[in-house]
């Protein structure tokens, strides 16, 4: 077929066509494609229309087309694309491909009209709804703020309704409304205002509780829970019969001073049931900034009052117990100020109804509340906080002490906490399991071991019960499968006393223990004669123990030798002069230091040089003078 046999109808369609894919141009990224698009422009040649079909056919499968509309190209089934090619007669294969391509072009055309229309709509409605956002919030803040700050203001009122406010707070409570109501809602200074308002509102001005005045029931509630403690008992007795005779208790400063484990802090709880009061618990072992303690002054962002003033809050009256737990470990002065020297003011009775914590920066009454103090020692304490306790000694559990604190408190809450039922369960724990259990596995002077170990024994038991055991009977035996091998053995080194040894009484975590202290004599050569040295790692006030406890020994046998003029006497005169002593502190690997020491030493020193064995069972303490006074 010849360009000149091709009809006009044919010939407007190829244009039509041509100037479709011209369009087309624009959206590929082909420089061949393009190319050929220009070709066809310049020169109208009907040999050409087979390569313009595959061209209309391939310009379906454009990136550009296919990534953005390849749901338009569902309808293509490559069938058909295939039957138009196969058409031999190029004016049909000209008429379906322009009818294809065109429709495809058109659903083009109107898909990105609309797309358009979409996009106006979309950039419309979001500032609709962005002036409408606006509107809302400056509508929110001018006509709903004034009636928000009503509603907190009401709420402050009614935090009062009922109290007896000073009248210096008062005043700062009235001055803090007026420009709470005056500053910007959503400004930093409202937020401070109102958190101030709201814990100053919320101390409990002139609510107390009533306090229980009766000792005998004071007397029952305390020895519901604790076994022994006399001293502490009684002098809770002493300040309920005061309050009686007085009409009040006052508040008191007491601190308990003892090892782990003996009920220090658990009595607190018991002391504040037993007088009706609300118990609060401050922990102070490592607090190492007075702020703390005092508060946060307001300047600082999140800003938050004291530990005492919470601890009133919390309790919702002005006379509660609070137990300040470990005062001896808190931390020592540091960059951040003197915890300690903080408590001064807490805990004197003649300043403490003025305290003021920097957060509040006013003044409250702390006279009424009845303040305990724990702590493992008073060394660590600063000496201006000890004169303004009253200090009351907790000692630790003896052996009777202890067994009777197992049968009557440890073992009756261990079978109801382990599930175990009396009447319908056969079980039980010998005598002397339960001895064996205190003297080799709790020898310390609290009771938390053993009320570890009692835990423990019964939830073996409620095992074997599980486990369809008829009777389950702990004897010494049985005790060793449940809670392993014994922690302490006996700390008897020797079945006889031999000479050059003394037994001494030391202090440690357990509340005390035994040492012995050995001495011997070590002449190695000539030249040690006169000499001593001692071992089992021993701190600077033990080893000053050690010259004065040698010189006073040295003193002793010359006293002695004035009064025997024998041979042996004269030896003994010379007896440290003529010999190298060792002295040895047994185990070695537990540091060692103190004065009290000193008698234990001068006696293994006197014995060795005497050669007589000291008293069987027979152990000492106390500080040797020069002068050979024990103190």
């Amino acid at each position: 077929m010849s360009e000149l046999d091709v009809d006009m109808e044919m010939t407007v369609k190829y244009q039509y066509l041509k100037n479709v894919l011209t369009k087309a141009m624009e959206y590929s990224k082909d420089e061949n494609f393009k190319k050929l698009i220009i070709a066809l422009s310049h020169n109208f040649n009907i040999e050409i229309i087979n390569e313009l079909v595959y061209m209309c056919l391939s310009c379906l499968a454009l990136p550009k087309f296919f990534h953005k509309y390849g749901f338009l190209l569902l309808q293509f089934k490559s069938r058909n694309i295939q039957e138009i090619i196969e058409i031999v007669n190029m004016r049909e294969k000209l008429e379906k491909t322009t009818k294809i391509f065109t429709e495809f072009y058109n659903k083009i055309e109107l898909w990105e009209r609309l797309e358009d229309e979409y996009d106006i709509k979309r950039e419309r409605t979001k500032a609709t709804e962005k002036l409408r956002s606006i509107f809302e919030s400056l509508k929110h803040m001018f006509e709903q703020d004034q009636d928000e700050k009503l509603i907190q203001m009401e709420r402050f009122n009614k935090n009062l309704e009922g109290k007896i406010v000073p009248d210096h707070i008062m005043k700062i409570i009235k001055e803090e409304m007026e420009r709470f109501m005056s500053t910007d809602k959503h400004s930093m200074e409202s937020n401070v205002i109102r958190n101030y308002l709201d814990i100053l509102t919320s101390l409990p001005y002139g609510i107390s509780t009533e306090e229980n005045l009766d000792i005998v029931k004071a007397r029952e509630i305390i020895n519901e829970t604790h076994y022994g403690m006399e001293d502490i008992k009684e002098r809770i007795l002493e300040c309920i019969a005061v309050g009686k005779l007085k009409g009040k208790i006052q508040g008191k400063i007491l601190c308990f001073v003892g090892p782990p484990g003996v009920g220090k802090t658990s009595i607190g709880e018991s002391i504040a049931r037993a007088l009706n009061r609300k118990f609060i618990r401050i922990s102070l072992g490592g607090d190492r900034d007075t702020s703390v303690l005092k508060g946060f002054r307001r300047t600082y962002v999140g800003a938050i009052p004291g530990k005492i003033v919470k601890a009133i809050k919390t309790a919702g009256s002005e006379n509660p117990l609070i137990l300040l737990d470990e005062i001896d470990k808190l931390a020592e002065r540091s960059l951040h100020g003197d915890p300690s020297s903080v408590l001064l003011e807490i805990l004197d009775p003649e300043q403490n109804n003025k305290f003021t914590d920097d957060y509040l920066d006013t003044t409250i009454d702390l006279s009424k509340v009845f303040f305990l103090c724990t702590a493992n020692s008073v060394q660590n304490i600063q000496q201006a906080l000890y004169d303004r306790m009253e200090i009351i000694e907790v000692s630790g559990y003896t052996f009777n002490e202890k067994k009777f604190i197992f049968e009557k408190y440890l073992k009756p809450r261990a079978i109801k906490n382990s599930g175990l039922d009396q009447q319908s369960h056969k079980f039980g724990i010998e005598e002397k399991a339960v001895d064996k259990l205190i003297n080799d596995y709790c020898r310390e002077s609290g009771v938390r071991s053993l009320q570890r170990y009692t835990n423990r024994i019964f939830e073996k038991i409620a095992l074997k019960v599980v486990q369809s055991e008829v009777d389950v009977q702990v004897t010494t035996d049985i005790l060793k499968k449940f809670v392993g091998g014994a922690h302490f053995t006996s700390k008897r080194l020797y079945d006889k006393i031999p000479r050059g040894v003394s037994i001494g009484l030391g202090f440690n975590i357990y509340g005390g223990t035994i040492m012995y202290v050995e001495a011997s004599k070590a002449n190695f050569s000539e030249k040690t004669t006169g000499q001593y040295n001692f071992t089992g790692n021993v701190g600077k006030v033990m080893g000053e123990s050690c010259n004065l406890a040698l010189t006073y020994a040295k003193t002793f046998l010359n006293t002695f030798v004035l009064e025997d003029a024998s041979d042996k006497g004269k030896k003994l005169k010379t007896f440290f002069d003529e010999n190298h002593i060792h002295i040895h502190f047994t185990e070695g690997a537990i540091a060692k230091d103190g004065p009290s020491a000193g008698v234990t030493i001068t006696t293994a020193l006197i014995s060795l040089a005497l050669n007589k064995p000291i008293v069987e069972n027979l152990a000492m303490t106390g500080e040797i003078s020069l002068g050979g006074k024990v103190i």
